[in-house]
């Protein structure tokens, strides 16, 4: 296997540390109403970088997973709070979809957003779904509860995960209703209930969930790899800059080894993210890797943050303070992916299958 990107992901990678560069994030900003960092979103849609999914009839340039990554992690390291994840997620699905592109791909190339409907109470992420697509009498209708649903209010469109396929359906329909929950950031999440709402052949993308789930783990693991890389560069910077007792604390033999071991976190979370969007890519099964991804992110993304706060000493638990941003954003990623228990069941019944398999 080789993980270099190729010239388009370089090209990707290039085009979005310029934008996310420029942007001057208010850390002690709660968001707009729609819940994410409005001026950062025009940013990278004015830049054109949330419709490089789409298909080329649409205004997209037809990328796939491999060539997005450098995208989402550029967003992750610069902490941008965005419905990026979700709408590329959403891009990609329906660039496999001619029908459903014509009706909803418009909204992407004109600045809208997508948001992913996942997560199920009490169950991580690819867990089995309990929310249901139930075909009878030539009708398709949707039921079930979804939370952890970031920047459903106002999206053009929500991707649901059922058992029975992946459908797109406009969160303002009749049956669906929105109930904003909170979270660490700050950053809108609703709950969303589907109480058998009618859903049109053309808009059901799948016989399952299976792309949409892999997709969404995917593009979390890499925002989440890039989130650290950023926490981990400004930890950095302070404890070299910072002197106690006449010389940097970095020289300290206790601040040298847990910097190391955070240095290791995010060396493994990135190979494992880089693994999984490169076996998804090739056509490949990813499911181990995005069950680990799922748990480091859960259970050693959490840690590495509290570890880093502890390093920068009072002044990382200051709202005002950029790194109070990457913690919040990573106990939110933990809290999606189902927590470091369930993130644990996901990855032993994927083991203990691919055991038995082999």
């Amino acid at each position: 296997m080789d993980f270099t990107p190729d010239a388009t992901a370089a090209a990707v990678a290039e085009a979005t540390q310029e934008v996310v560069g420029r942007l001057a994030p208010e850390w002690t900003d709660r968001f707009t109403e729609d819940g994410f960092d409005a001026a950062a979103w025009q940013a990278l849609t004015g830049a054109g970088l949330t419709v490089l999914a789409l298909p080329a009839a649409h205004g997209g340039d037809d990328l796939g997973v491999e060539a997005l990554i450098p995208l989402v992690t550029s967003a992750g390291r610069g902490a941008v709070v965005t419905p990026l994840i979700g709408t590329l997620t959403g891009a990609v699905l329906l660039a496999h979809s001619a029908a459903a592109a014509g009706r909803w791909a418009a909204a992407a190339a004109d600045g809208g957003w997508y948001a992913v409907a996942l997560g199920e109470r009490g169950e991580a992420l690819g867990a089995p779904l309990q929310t249901r697509l139930d075909r009878t009498s030539g009708t398709t209708l949707l039921t079930g509860v979804k939370t952890g649903v970031a920047f459903a209010d106002g999206a053009a469109a929500l991707l649901v995960g059922a058992d029975g396929g992946t459908a797109v359906v406009d969160p303002r329909a009749d049956g669906v209703t929105l109930t904003r929950t909170s979270s660490s950031s700050g950053a809108a999440e609703y709950t969303v209930a589907f109480d058998a709402v009618a859903i049109d052949d053309a808009d059901v993308l799948a016989g399952d969930a299976t792309e949409l789930t892999a997709l969404y783990r995917v593009f979390l693991a890499a925002y989440a790899d890039g989130l650290l890389a950023g926490a981990l560069a400004m930890t950095a910077e302070h404890v070299t800059g910072r002197e106690q007792f006449g010389k940097p604390i970095a020289a300290f033999q206790a601040v040298g080894q847990q910097l190391a071991d955070i240095y290791v976190v995010s060396r493994t979370l990135n190979l494992i993210a880089t693994s999984a969007a490169w076996r998804l890519s090739a056509g490949l099964d990813a499911a181990e890797d995005l069950a680990t991804a799922d748990y480091w992110l859960a259970a050693e993304l959490p840690a590495a943050l509290r570890a880093m706060t502890h390093l920068h000493g009072g002044v990382g638990v200051d709202i005002t303070y950029p790194l109070h941003r990457y913690f919040s954003l990573a106990k939110d990623l933990a809290r999606v992916a189902g927590g470091p228990l369930g993130a644990l069941d996901v990855l032993a019944d994927v083991t203990v299958e691919e055991a038995a398999c082999s």
